[in-house]
Formats: structure tokens, sequence, C-alpha cells
């Protein structure tokens, strides 16, 4: 039988453009981007992801796609900032973007990247985008319902057996991706707000990485045929450190956070970023009764396959030390790389990660880390793990 393939896709802020660099490699830069999703049955993305997502939908090329998020000016359209992004210090308990400003941005984008001789890209609703891309695609956004405190979930398939809390808005493509992409507290000042509804960013809800719902979805609509299943998770990039106080020295080790009203807000604000949307390749892994390694070893030939950048210390058996190639400034600008980096300077460094994650310098993130970070299941290094996707796909 036909295999069916998921594809998902991280948020990330403006280092979503890491996604789309990753798309180049595996499927070409030049290629169109509802030629690349009418490969997949389903894709499920969130926040930055759902913009990668909305410009495949419109055709844009993954190249395309990267001079967006390569753009200051783009960015900085996106994020709308506000009077308060100009105060240093502010930001911490005031949020500097404007969440109207954002949608307004999302439409323009869209419609100034749509396909000729089409509607308004951000016009049309959800649900007729799979026509549109030619496939029998079922898109999947993620986004958390302000007013009932709980993770929803927009699909181009009304019909879906996956539905237990289907919104009773029908959205265009442009109000499911603003809705995703509306991150609180250090970021948007209000919840993205259409059809007298109220959203924030599905990380919210704990699919930062929806590589999990996509999965379910898919379970729900074809439970018969898990063994044909075929998921490739593209992620943004995250970084893991030992603490200081394991003997690591910064910027190798990090210090433990303090107790502090304000670093306890940050944590909230941000720990919606890791888990559970770390662990949600893990439990997807497990949900298709995936295999365990052995003690002490390694499992890489699954059917589902991580592929995101992992800024990491390396362990050389006696110390950490700074991965091979890479300078201690460059290793601190890594780590500290924020979500919404807009400057030129700033998104070098996005682009900087992305390149030394695909030559093979970073280490690609596992689906389940073991001792001082060793990859247990998944794959270790870029070319790896795309090598595994494009021969099981």
């Amino acid at each position: 039988m036909a295999k069916i393939r998921i594809l998902a896709l991280d948020g990330g802020g403006t280092r979503a453009g890491i996604i789309a660099r990753a798309l180049a490699e595996i499927y070409g830069g030049d290629v169109g981007g509802r030629q690349i999703l009418r490969r997949f049955d389903y894709a499920a993305a969130n926040s930055g992801g759902s913009i990668v997502l909305a410009a495949l939908c419109c055709d844009c090329t993954p190249r395309r796609i990267v001079e967006l998020f390569d753009d200051p000016a783009t960015v900085r359209r996106l994020f709308s900032p506000t009077w308060v992004a100009r105060v240093p210090g502010l930001r911490r308990i005031v949020p500097p973007y404007s969440s109207e400003g954002k949608f307004a941005a999302l439409q323009r984008i869209l419609d100034e990247n749509g396909k000729e001789g089409e509607a308004p890209a951000s016009s049309i609703k959800l649900v007729d985008w799979p026509k549109r891309i030619g496939g029998d695609v079922n898109l999947l956004i993620t986004a958390f319902d302000y007013d009932r405190q709980r993770a929803v979930f927009f699909r181009s398939n009304r019909a879906s057996l996956a539905r237990s809390s289907a919104p009773s808005v029908e959205p265009t493509l442009a109000e499911a991706v603003h809705a995703s992409t509306n991150a609180p507290i250090e970021y948007f000042d209000k919840p993205a707000a259409f059809a007298g509804r109220r959203y924030w960013d599905g990380a919210m809800g704990g699919y930062n990485n929806p590589v999990l719902a996509a999965v379910i979805e898919a379970l729900a609509n074809d439970p018969e045929r898990f063994e044909d299943y075929r998921v490739l998770s593209i992620g943004t990039g995250t970084n893991v450190r030992p603490f200081t106080t394991e003997g690591a020295r910064p910027p190798l080790g990090e210090r433990p956070p303090d107790e502090g009203w304000f670093t306890a807000l940050e944590t909230a604000a941000m720990v919606i970023m890791d888990d559970p949307p770390d662990a949600a390749m893990f439990e997807a892994h497990m949900a298709l009764r995936q295999p365990l390694p052995p003690r002490d070893g390694a499992f890489s030939d699954g059917t589902l396959v991580r592929i995101s950048p992992l800024v990491r210390p390396e362990w050389d058996g006696v110390q950490w030390t700074l991965p091979r190639g890479v300078s201690e400034d460059d290793f601190r600008a890594l780590v500290d790389l924020r979500l919404d980096p807009m400057a030129r300077a700033e998104l070098e460094i996005v682009r900087l990660m992305a390149e030394l994650w695909i030559g093979g310098t970073l280490r690609n993130q596992p689906i389940r880390m073991g001792d001082r970070f060793r990859c247990e299941i998944g794959h270790d290094r870029f070319a790896e793990a795309v090598e595994h996707w494009l021969r099981i796909a």
C-alpha cells in the first residue's frame, strides 16, 4: 500500500527560516511549495512553522521563504513593534509587539506572494486550500483558545474524525496563522481576535512541535495503517547545556535560574518552547509502536525523522568543549539567540546556526537524548537524518 506521509513544522519566530533552509536541502531550493506539499498526506504547523506552511500553500519556493525570513524589513513588519520595543527593559513587563499589526502584515505578505490569477491568498478559507494545492493533503494548524483555555486545531478537513473540539469558526488560512503565531507575555500585546473568538500561540497548549498532533490526526483517520506512516518533523533549533554547578564553565555551561519574579515570568513564557514540545517526538515514536534502543545502544531506523539544530557543547571524555570550528563568541551568540531577531546582525546568527547544522558542525536534535546529551533515538547529524528520510519516504 502507499505510504502515508506526515509533515510537522515547529514554531520558533524568526528562526522558522531554518525550516525553509532544510526544505531546500531536501527537495531543492527552487521547487514550488505546492509540489512539496503534494508529497504529503498531512501537514501540521505551529507559529513560525505555520507561516512557512502558508507560504508553501502560496507556492513559494524554499528559497523565496528563506528570503522572507532573512529580510529585516519583512521580519519587522511581521512582529510590528510598538513604542514599548524602544524602551530598554520595559519588554520584561509589557509585550512589545502589536497583534493587530502582525495580522495586517501577515495578510499583506500572503497577498504579495500569492499565485498570479488566484484570489488574494489572505481571503481563501483554510478548507479550500487543498484543492488549490492540487493534492489530498490535510492541513492542520495549532493554536490555543484564550477564552476556553485549551488547545484548538484549525483543519482543512472539517470531517476529520479527530475533531473533538473543532472551532465553531471556519477561518481563512491567514486567520489560522494569525492565531497560531500569537505568542503571549514577552511578545504580543493581546490575543489574536477574529469571528468573535480569541487565541494565543499553539505553543501554549504544548504544540510548539506539532508532530504528536499530526500523528494523532492521521491515526484518527487511518488507524489501521500506522505501519505505512512516514513522519518528517522539522524544527527551528534549540540548545541544551550542563549547568555550571556541574563543572562546565560559561558559555559551555549555563547558570541555574534564580527565583526572582522577573526570571519566573520569563521562564513561564519560554518553557512552552521546550517540554512538552521536545517530548512530543518520543511520544509520537511510541504511539507508532517504534522499537526502543537496546541498553547502552542507539536506534536510528524508525519511521519518524526529526530534523532540527541542536546547539550543545561536546564531551571529550574528560570535559565539555566547544563544537569543533565554533568560536566561543559564536557559541555564546547561538545559545543566546531569541525567537524575535530582526536586525541584520541577529539574522546572521540564524543563518550561521542553519549553516553549521546543515554542514555537520552542530548536532541534530535526537528524538530521545541519553547521558551527556548522547543521541539514543534519532539521528546525530543533519545529513544522516535527511538520507534516512529520503530512503523511507
